[in-house]
């Protein structure tokens, strides 16, 4: 009989094996997983060391979990793209008219049969919280692409975007390699948050940045090389968007390949656009609310934007009216009120319940008591019982 681990190693083998029949290897790298999968079988007959097993064994999963030459079908529709953009994202129409450029590109070279056009790589900048991964996101949607995003922010080592080497026996395959797994096609749209926040020292700054130009270049991505595989990978088709608050950190020779394209902060008017159609009926349905139980009038909206939205971007706009809906399905619970409606007669009531700024956070000294406080941010805090009126 067996012994059992010997058993698990060889239905592990007819598995690989299986799974190799149904992928779409290229040649190269074909012959190189018979050739392993051969020796990970006589590695199971044999019973030799269990760590050189799993090495290989990872490996060959790895290789055979590319979706490779898998593309999904975009959505070249550009009226259906640009409507699905519009639901998803409010302005920065300069933005969405060049995506509508570069799918009009795409759509004429599927139209002529040509395979040769590269995606673009697109390059948001601005400040926090004005829409760049929202848009992005919108732009998944609406091509019907998977989307994932790295927060290259949280990258310390050139290694977790490349991969190590599999020799290794903690060898992994880099981000970009996990996300074309995680999509099951080799046309995603991948992010690349926070682009000017790489961590480490310089050289591994530098480091990276070569990565970056060779996953970034038109020239070089067809070829991409994760050091986990060992294999080149056709990356051309990905539609990569970065995004970044500044590009003092990035070197010139990365920017020249990249389509810049500004974010400007949001006027007053079109934060109460956001505020009404997108960001309201979100934070109804994150406190589950109904309509009726918590309504804004028109009239009411710009007196709450201009307490509730100070700050760049929307993001404390959205938390304050997350908050707001936190306090109305409070009183609702509890049985103090039914129904809140804000209007013009009493948004200011409202209005008083303001997170504080960002910038109000950053210059208080916490250590000192409220009352000490140069400005005292404690006292949007308290005071109140947090009683809604309807």
């Amino acid at each position: 009989m067996k012994p059992p681990e010997q058993t698990t190693q060889l239905g592990e083998v007819t598995f690989l094996l299986k799974k190799l029949e149904g992928s779409n290897l290229p040649p190269g790298l074909r012959e190189k997983i018979d050739v392993m999968l051969k020796r990970l079988r006589r590695m199971a007959r044999q019973g030799l060391a269990a760590g050189e097993y799993e090495a290989v064994a990872k490996y060959i999963d790895w290789s055979l979990s590319i979706p490779w030459n898998k593309y999904v079908e975009d959505n070249l529709d550009l009226p259906s793209v640009r409507s699905i953009m519009d639901a998803r994202h409010y302005s920065h129409e300069n933005v969405k008219d060049i995506v509508l450029e570069y799918l009009a590109i795409l759509n004429r070279k599927t139209q002529q049969k040509d395979s040769g056009y590269s995606s673009p790589v697109l390059a948001f900048v601005g400040v926090q919280g004005s829409g760049k991964t929202s848009l992005a996101m919108a732009i998944a949607e609406s091509l019907g692409r998977p989307f994932f995003r790295i927060s290259l922010g949280a990258i310390g080592q050139p290694s977790e975007l490349r991969g190590s080497s599999s020799t290794d026996y903690t060898g992994q395959p880099g981000q970009v390699i996990r996300c074309l797994v995680g999509s099951q096609c080799m046309n995603p749209v991948i992010l690349l948050d926070e682009f000017d926040k790489v961590s480490g020292s310089e050289s591994m700054r530098k480091d990276f940045m070569a990565i970056m130009l060779e996953l970034l270049d038109p020239q070089q991505n067809k070829t991409f090389r994760d050091w986990y595989v060992d294999y080149p990978l056709d990356l051309s088709k990905v539609l990569f968007i970065a995004t970044a608050n500044r590009f003092t950190t990035l070197s010139r020779e990365l920017l020249d390949r990249m389509e810049i394209i500004e974010f400007q902060d949001y006027t007053m008017d079109v934060k109460a656009k956001i505020a009404k159609d997108y960001l309201f009926p979100q934070s109804l349905y994150y406190a589950g609310l109904n309509k009726n139980e918590l309504q804004i009038t028109d009239e009411a909206w710009p007196i709450l934007v201009n307490a509730f939205g100070q700050d760049q971007g929307v993001r404390r706009l959205e938390r304050n009216l997350q908050r707001l809906a936190r306090r109305v399905i409070k009183s609702i619970i509890m049985g103090e009120t039914k129904q809140v409606i804000v209007d013009a007669q009493n948004a200011q009531e409202h209005a008083k319940y303001a997170l504080p700024s960002i910038e109000e956070i950053r210059h208080i000294d916490y250590t000192l008591s409220s009352e000490k406080r140069p400005v005292d941010i404690a006292s949007k805090e308290r005071g109140r019982s947090g009683y809604l009126s309807s």
